[in-house]
Protein backbone atom coordinates (compact mmCIF):
# COMPACT_ATOMS: atom_id res chain seq x y z
CA UNK A 1 0.00 0.00 0.00
CA UNK A 2 2.53 2.42 0.91
CA UNK A 3 4.45 1.14 -2.40
CA UNK A 4 1.70 2.23 -4.21
CA UNK A 5 0.69 5.51 -2.91
CA UNK A 6 5.03 6.40 -3.58
CA UNK A 7 4.49 5.69 -7.03
CA UNK A 8 1.06 7.36 -7.41
CA UNK A 9 2.91 10.04 -6.38
CA UNK A 10 5.69 9.83 -8.24
CA UNK A 11 3.58 9.68 -11.34
CA UNK A 12 1.59 12.72 -10.70
CA UNK A 13 5.05 14.84 -10.10
CA UNK A 14 6.25 13.69 -13.49
CA UNK A 15 2.73 14.78 -15.23
CA UNK A 16 3.05 18.08 -13.80
CA UNK A 17 6.40 19.04 -14.38
CA UNK A 18 5.91 17.59 -18.64
CA UNK A 19 2.60 19.43 -18.38
CA UNK A 20 4.58 22.68 -17.66
CA UNK A 21 7.95 21.87 -19.45
CA UNK A 22 5.52 21.08 -23.16
CA UNK A 23 3.56 24.62 -22.14
CA UNK A 24 7.32 26.08 -22.10
CA UNK A 25 8.12 24.54 -25.06
CA UNK A 26 5.33 26.03 -27.16
CA UNK A 27 5.35 29.14 -25.61
CA UNK A 28 9.24 29.41 -27.37
CA UNK A 29 8.50 28.09 -30.64
CA UNK A 30 5.17 30.60 -31.14
CA UNK A 31 7.50 33.38 -30.39
CA UNK A 32 9.70 32.01 -32.87
CA UNK A 33 7.56 31.27 -35.23
CA UNK A 34 6.54 35.04 -34.88
CA UNK A 35 9.53 36.37 -35.67
CA UNK A 36 10.44 34.08 -38.13
CA UNK A 37 7.57 34.34 -40.02
CA UNK A 38 5.16 37.04 -38.78
CA UNK A 39 1.68 36.88 -39.89
CA UNK A 40 2.64 34.84 -43.12
CA UNK A 41 4.69 37.70 -44.41
CA UNK A 42 7.91 36.48 -46.17
CA UNK A 43 9.68 39.45 -48.10
CA UNK A 44 11.08 38.44 -51.67
CA UNK A 45 14.73 37.66 -52.54
CA UNK A 46 14.67 39.53 -55.86
CA UNK A 47 13.39 40.26 -59.38
CA UNK A 48 14.22 39.25 -62.72
CA UNK A 49 13.85 41.38 -65.24
CA UNK A 50 14.20 41.85 -69.09
CA UNK A 51 13.95 44.73 -71.65
CA UNK A 52 11.88 44.28 -74.41
CA UNK A 53 12.52 46.99 -76.31
CA UNK A 54 16.53 46.73 -76.40
CA UNK A 55 16.08 44.01 -78.80
CA UNK A 56 15.02 46.54 -81.49
CA UNK A 57 18.66 47.82 -80.95
CA UNK A 58 20.75 44.38 -81.64
CA UNK A 59 20.91 43.74 -77.82
CA UNK A 60 19.20 41.40 -75.38
CA UNK A 61 19.72 42.06 -71.80
CA UNK A 62 18.68 40.38 -68.88
CA UNK A 63 18.64 42.19 -64.98
CA UNK A 64 19.19 40.31 -61.76
CA UNK A 65 18.23 42.33 -58.82
CA UNK A 66 19.21 41.33 -55.13
CA UNK A 67 17.45 42.88 -52.28
CA UNK A 68 19.90 44.17 -49.53
CA UNK A 69 18.20 46.37 -46.76
CA UNK A 70 14.44 47.07 -47.18
CA UNK A 71 15.55 50.67 -49.20
CA UNK A 72 18.68 49.17 -51.41
CA UNK A 73 19.53 46.76 -53.74
CA UNK A 74 21.83 45.14 -55.79
CA UNK A 75 21.02 44.56 -59.44
CA UNK A 76 23.31 42.80 -62.21
CA UNK A 77 22.26 43.54 -65.91
CA UNK A 78 24.13 41.13 -69.14
CA UNK A 79 22.73 41.93 -72.47
CA UNK A 80 23.57 40.13 -75.33
CA UNK A 81 24.83 41.84 -78.94
CA UNK A 82 23.55 40.39 -82.10
CA UNK A 83 23.91 41.98 -85.71
CA UNK A 84 21.04 43.38 -87.44
CA UNK A 85 22.85 44.89 -90.51
CA UNK A 86 19.75 45.12 -92.82
CA UNK A 87 17.85 46.96 -90.69
CA UNK A 88 16.00 50.41 -91.52
CA UNK A 89 17.32 51.98 -88.29
CA UNK A 90 21.00 51.16 -89.68
CA UNK A 91 20.37 51.98 -93.19
CA UNK A 92 19.07 55.71 -92.83
CA UNK A 93 21.53 56.29 -89.61
CA UNK A 94 25.04 54.58 -90.01
CA UNK A 95 24.65 53.41 -93.60
CA UNK A 96 23.78 56.77 -95.71
CA UNK A 97 25.39 59.36 -93.44
CA UNK A 98 28.78 59.83 -96.15
CA UNK A 99 29.53 61.32 -99.24
CA UNK A 100 27.47 60.97 -101.82
CA UNK A 101 24.83 58.55 -99.11
CA UNK A 102 27.54 56.17 -98.53
CA UNK A 103 28.66 55.00 -95.16
CA UNK A 104 31.32 57.27 -93.33
CA UNK A 105 33.83 56.07 -90.70
CA UNK A 106 34.04 59.40 -89.21
CA UNK A 107 31.85 60.93 -86.33
CA UNK A 108 28.95 59.90 -85.01
CA UNK A 109 27.37 58.13 -87.78
CA UNK A 110 30.12 56.39 -88.64
CA UNK A 111 29.35 52.84 -89.45
CA UNK A 112 32.09 51.38 -86.83
CA UNK A 113 29.71 52.93 -83.77
CA UNK A 114 26.84 51.54 -85.47
CA UNK A 115 25.04 48.75 -82.71
CA UNK A 116 23.86 47.10 -85.55
CA UNK A 117 26.80 46.18 -87.52
CA UNK A 118 28.70 43.98 -84.63
CA UNK A 119 28.50 40.14 -85.17
CA UNK A 120 28.61 39.96 -81.54
CA UNK A 121 29.38 41.18 -77.90
CA UNK A 122 28.28 41.76 -74.41
CA UNK A 123 26.97 44.44 -72.26
CA UNK A 124 27.65 44.37 -68.45
CA UNK A 125 25.68 46.95 -66.42
CA UNK A 126 26.11 47.41 -62.53
CA UNK A 127 23.33 49.20 -60.46
CA UNK A 128 23.48 49.81 -56.24
CA UNK A 129 19.85 51.30 -56.11
CA UNK A 130 18.30 53.30 -53.19
CA UNK A 131 14.54 53.47 -52.91
CA UNK A 132 12.70 56.12 -51.41
CA UNK A 133 10.61 53.45 -50.11
CA UNK A 134 11.00 49.69 -48.48
CA UNK A 135 11.09 47.18 -51.17
CA UNK A 136 9.00 44.55 -50.15
CA UNK A 137 6.19 42.06 -51.87
CA UNK A 138 2.73 43.34 -52.13
CA UNK A 139 1.72 41.19 -48.99
CA UNK A 140 4.36 42.85 -46.78
CA UNK A 141 4.20 46.57 -47.72
CA UNK A 142 1.11 49.45 -47.97
CA UNK A 143 3.37 50.95 -51.30
CA UNK A 144 2.87 49.67 -54.63
CA UNK A 145 5.38 51.71 -56.11
CA UNK A 146 9.02 53.29 -55.11
CA UNK A 147 11.33 55.88 -56.74
CA UNK A 148 14.89 55.49 -56.72
CA UNK A 149 17.83 56.47 -57.85
CA UNK A 150 21.33 54.40 -58.64
CA UNK A 151 24.79 54.83 -59.81
CA UNK A 152 25.42 52.74 -62.45
CA UNK A 153 28.57 51.23 -64.15
CA UNK A 154 29.31 49.43 -67.60
CA UNK A 155 31.48 47.58 -69.35
CA UNK A 156 30.64 46.65 -73.16
CA UNK A 157 32.34 44.34 -75.70
CA UNK A 158 32.05 43.74 -79.37
CA UNK A 159 33.28 43.27 -82.62
CA UNK A 160 32.74 42.34 -86.29
CA UNK A 161 35.26 40.27 -88.31
CA UNK A 162 36.40 40.97 -92.16
CA UNK A 163 33.07 43.00 -92.77
CA UNK A 164 33.26 44.88 -96.38
CA UNK A 165 31.81 48.74 -96.40
CA UNK A 166 31.42 50.87 -99.71
CA UNK A 167 32.30 53.78 -98.65
CA UNK A 168 35.03 56.98 -99.89
CA UNK A 169 39.03 56.70 -100.34
CA UNK A 170 41.22 59.07 -101.90
CA UNK A 171 38.13 60.61 -103.69
CA UNK A 172 37.33 57.91 -105.06
CA UNK A 173 34.23 54.66 -103.94
CA UNK A 174 35.54 52.04 -102.84
CA UNK A 175 35.00 48.52 -100.90
CA UNK A 176 37.12 48.49 -97.72
CA UNK A 177 37.29 45.07 -95.57
CA UNK A 178 37.98 45.15 -91.84
CA UNK A 179 37.99 44.12 -88.29
CA UNK A 180 37.31 46.10 -85.24
CA UNK A 181 36.90 45.02 -81.51
CA UNK A 182 35.67 47.66 -78.72
CA UNK A 183 35.97 48.41 -75.38
CA UNK A 184 33.98 50.66 -73.47
CA UNK A 185 33.60 51.42 -69.74
CA UNK A 186 30.80 54.02 -68.72
CA UNK A 187 29.73 55.75 -65.19
CA UNK A 188 25.89 57.18 -64.87
CA UNK A 189 23.44 58.22 -62.32
CA UNK A 190 20.02 56.47 -62.94
CA UNK A 191 16.44 57.64 -61.68
CA UNK A 192 13.20 55.54 -62.25
CA UNK A 193 10.32 53.82 -60.61
CA UNK A 194 9.60 50.34 -59.95
CA UNK A 195 6.49 49.37 -59.06
CA UNK A 196 4.74 45.96 -57.88
CA UNK A 197 1.29 44.20 -58.88
CA UNK A 198 1.37 40.98 -57.00
CA UNK A 199 4.65 39.36 -58.38
CA UNK A 200 4.70 41.56 -61.52
CA UNK A 201 7.63 44.00 -61.67
CA UNK A 202 7.16 47.35 -63.68
CA UNK A 203 10.53 48.92 -64.22
CA UNK A 204 10.76 53.00 -65.83
CA UNK A 205 14.50 54.42 -65.53
CA UNK A 206 15.93 57.07 -67.49
CA UNK A 207 19.79 58.46 -66.64
CA UNK A 208 22.55 60.35 -68.35
CA UNK A 209 26.65 59.71 -67.67
CA UNK A 210 29.74 59.65 -69.72
CA UNK A 211 31.20 56.32 -71.34
CA UNK A 212 35.07 56.24 -72.58
CA UNK A 213 35.55 54.09 -75.55
CA UNK A 214 39.00 51.92 -76.92
CA UNK A 215 38.19 50.90 -80.81
CA UNK A 216 41.16 48.76 -82.45
CA UNK A 217 40.49 48.68 -86.41
CA UNK A 218 42.31 46.71 -88.99
CA UNK A 219 41.69 47.10 -92.68
CA UNK A 220 42.35 44.01 -94.31
CA UNK A 221 42.22 44.91 -97.89
CA UNK A 222 40.98 48.06 -100.16
CA UNK A 223 39.14 47.80 -103.67
CA UNK A 224 38.43 50.68 -105.68
CA UNK A 225 36.96 50.30 -109.42
CA UNK A 226 38.44 53.12 -110.32
CA UNK A 227 40.35 54.09 -112.33
CA UNK A 228 38.88 51.66 -114.60
CA UNK A 229 40.47 48.43 -114.76
CA UNK A 230 40.82 48.87 -110.81
CA UNK A 231 42.96 48.10 -108.19
CA UNK A 232 43.53 46.04 -105.06
CA UNK A 233 45.14 47.20 -101.93
CA UNK A 234 46.30 45.33 -98.99
CA UNK A 235 47.63 47.67 -96.46
CA UNK A 236 46.70 45.46 -93.35
CA UNK A 237 46.97 48.76 -90.85
CA UNK A 238 46.16 48.75 -87.24
CA UNK A 239 43.76 52.05 -86.12
CA UNK A 240 43.86 52.33 -82.23
CA UNK A 241 40.90 55.20 -81.23
CA UNK A 242 39.97 56.53 -77.73
CA UNK A 243 36.89 58.83 -77.04
CA UNK A 244 34.81 60.12 -74.53
CA UNK A 245 31.36 60.88 -74.73
CA UNK A 246 27.88 61.68 -72.88
CA UNK A 247 25.34 59.35 -73.17
CA UNK A 248 21.45 59.23 -72.39
CA UNK A 249 19.66 56.03 -71.46
CA UNK A 250 15.81 55.27 -71.16
CA UNK A 251 14.13 52.43 -70.79
CA UNK A 252 11.52 50.24 -69.04
CA UNK A 253 12.00 46.59 -68.04
CA UNK A 254 9.50 44.04 -66.95
CA UNK A 255 10.04 41.31 -64.70
CA UNK A 256 8.47 39.47 -61.94
CA UNK A 257 10.04 38.81 -58.16
CA UNK A 258 11.83 35.46 -57.11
Amino acid sequence: MRLFLLFSLIHISLMNCFSRNYDILLERASKVDTIKEPNGKIRSFGTLKINPIQPVLSEIPVSFEIYGSPRSSLQFQVGYIFPRRNSLMNQVIFDSMGEEGMPTDEGIYSYRNSPFNNDAGINVKMEIRIYSREIKTLQTSDHKKSFYYAPQFTYKYCFYKDQTFATHYSGFPHYQKESKYSNILGIGIMIGRQSFNHNFIKDWYGGIGFRFRMMSVTIHEIYSPYPIPGKTIYPNTTDNDVSFYPFVNLGVRFGFEL
